[in-house]
């Protein structure tokens, strides 16, 4: 289970909770984008490595407009 809380007018993540599978290496991306400004669809469309649980960013931002 992965749940990200994102700003509707700028797009910024402020906060995550991750309840999976390499939860430790995932939750490194969201303080990478936290920190540096970086809004959610950077994650969302980046090209992550078969077979890696950070895929699952794909489809946990894609319903997002």
């Amino acid at each position: 289970m992965m749940k990200a809380v994102i700003d509707g007018k700028t797009g910024l993540i402020l906060g995550a909770h991750l309840y999976c599978a390499e939860s430790y290496e995932i939750i490194n991306l969201f303080k990478l984008a936290m920190d540096a400004g970086i809004p959610y669809t950077v994650l969302r469309d980046n090209i992550y490595t078969h077979p890696t649980m950070s895929e699952a960013l794909n489809d946990l931002f894609a319903a997002l407009n």
